[in-house]
């Protein structure tokens, strides 16, 4: 699916040209989802373009006196998605902030949001107090269901220049791709917010072509941005930039247009999006059985194991069986599932156990490895699902109340991490640098600490074909490999015998172990 996001700047209105000649901008993108900034939009105004619906929210507050509106952000979404999808808005109290929810008709637990925004520059008479902007975007985020993709575009007036987006040496990102190297005050504030929140910049990352956003005769800058989450960076793809100069260049309609009014001085940011989602009925997979399984504990393991006279029996028989049986998968199997058998049986009897159901909602298992996890991070955030599951059941007045409090556990939990985080990362350089004088032990904790991780060398996708040359050809590499291992695993050589009841003298094995033998092997234990 193909997402962009555009800064119109509010100029042209259905009668101009200007207008046609954007509209005509838009629709040689071909993009399914448009998020557009500063629609200048007033009451209940839209956007309308043959094939696309508009999803709009504008400014409430304009002056008595402006002949037009200002701010405004919306969405233009194609009719094919509006087709497969039930979309609402689902927040719009916010001037610049607007979330729109989308869900599949066909499977109603496959949803995605997507969230439009424009912050006013710092120095605007229309300014915001950017801490009290983040902060409502954080509640924002937080309020999503856990899982659900996202992503936030717009004009957020934010140069970041080389800031980082995440913390370095911990979260595993790749580096973005920088073109604008100055910097505002709200830039780390924003890059302070991504961190925050576990979420990174699109621009620079998995992208074709990296450009500047903001393009005028008072210099250039990049202020757009498209804003996901760390772990869904690698469904997003193709990131693009687009000057609108050179939209009117492909499409031919330079001589067609009032270019003062058509050209803005932002650019068009395109990407593309995997969504992923399950194609299941959501109707059978409500009505799926949780799959039920026997867990057994083997922390205390009784003195009797394995000790009873038919057990033994049972374990010999299977042994026995083995070493007069021809040598076949078939026996192997079945003499497994007899041991399987047998094992189960004992265990059954002599082991605790309890039932795990799963694929239901009352298995969840949450297994952290994270080496800056805590104790305190482990009740932070078992806090934080009681109250997300009292807010998510409350259906009374005091749903209110109730967001507020797992809003401001979630922003305990989150700040909490991120200290977790650098205080990790600070106290394995200083652990690094009291390891300089031994070699070894320095190598050890490069490898620990992550720095050793862009060395680990994966196998490449390609192989070397008789002639020499590489092929990187999917299919033919599976071909390749399929091939080179059937021919190692079935060889068919009449040298080899399968004689199982063949004896193997050896002289030197045969021999009795002397008390030498013993003694030297006790000296290296």
């Amino acid at each position: 699916m193909n997402r962009g996001g555009y800064n119109k700047r509010g100029r042209g209105n259905k009668s101009n040209r200007g207008y046609r000649g954007r509209m005509a901008c838009i629709n040689s993108l071909d993009v399914d989802i448009l998020g557009i900034g500063e629609t200048h939009l007033i009451n209940s105004n839209s956007i309308n373009i043959k094939g696309y619906k508009w999803y709009g929210h504008n400014r409430k507050n304009i002056h008595i006196r402006a002949k037009c509106g200002s701010g405004g952000v919306g969405f233009l979404i194609r009719q094919e998605i509006v087709d497969v999808f039930n979309i609402e808005i689902v927040n719009d109290v916010t001037d610049g902030i607007l979330w729109v929810k989308l869900q599949d008709k066909l499977c109603l637990s496959n949803i995605f949001y997507v969230c439009a925004v424009y912050l006013p520059p710092e120095n605007s008479t229309r300014a915001v107090n950017v801490h009290d902007f983040m902060e409502t975007l954080m509640t924002h985020i937080y309020t999503i269901p856990n899982g659900h993709a996202f992503y936030i575009c717009g004009d957020w007036n934010s140069r970041c220049s080389d800031f980082s987006d995440f913390i370095e040496g911990v979260d595993q990102l790749p580096e973005r791709n920088i073109v604008d190297f100055q910097h505002n005050s709200y830039g780390s504030v924003f890059c302070d917010f991504l961190i925050d929140v576990n979420c990174c910049i699109l621009n620079g990352r998995n992208s074709l072509h990296n450009d500047y956003t903001f393009i005028s005769t008072r210099g250039s800058s990049v202020v757009d941005y498209c804003v996901l989450p760390y772990e869904q960076l690698k469904s997003f793809s193709d990131f693009t930039v687009h000057r609108t100069t050179e939209l009117i260049k492909n499409i031919g309609m330079v001589d067609k247009f009032d270019l003062r009014r058509i050209v803005p001085d932002h650019s068009v940011l395109t990407w593309s999006m995997s969504l992923n989602f399950n194609f299941v009925d959501n109707i059978s997979l409500n009505d799926h059985e949780p799959v039920r399984k026997v867990k057994y504990s083997a922390d205390n393991i009784p003195q009797d194991w394995l000790c009873d006279p038919t057990i033994i029996t049972s374990i010999d028989n299977i042994i026995s069986y083995l070493e007069h049986s021809e040598t076949t998968q078939f026996a192997i199997d079945d003499m497994y599932d007899s041991f399987v058998t047998v094992m189960k049986s004992e265990m059954s009897q002599k082991l605790p156990c309890k039932t795990v159901l799963y694929n239901s909602n009352n298995n969840k298992p949450r297994r952290c490895q994270k080496p800056w996890w805590t104790d305190n991070l482990g009740t932070l955030w078992n806090d934080v699902c009681k109250a997300e599951k009292v807010w998510t059941k409350c259906k009374g007045n005091t749903s209110k109340n109730l967001r507020h409090l797992y809003v401001e556990k979630r922003k305990l939990f989150d700040k909490s991490v991120q200290k977790a985080k650098r205080q990790y990362w600070f106290s394995s350089q200083e652990e690094l640098m009291n390891t300089a004088s031994n070699p070894k032990e320095f190598w050890r904790k490069i490898g620990k600490i992550g720095v050793g991780n862009e060395r680990q060398n994966n196998i490449p996708m390609e192989v070397k074909l008789s002639d020499g040359s590489l092929c990187n050809n999917q299919n033919v590499v599976i071909d390749t490999w399929k091939n080179s291992f059937c021919d190692m695993l079935n060889q068919n050589h009449s040298s080899i015998s399968l004689n199982s009841n063949q004896v193997i003298f050896d002289e030197f094995l045969d021999n009795v172990i002397s008390i030498d033998e013993v003694y030297k092997v006790l000296n290296f234990v």
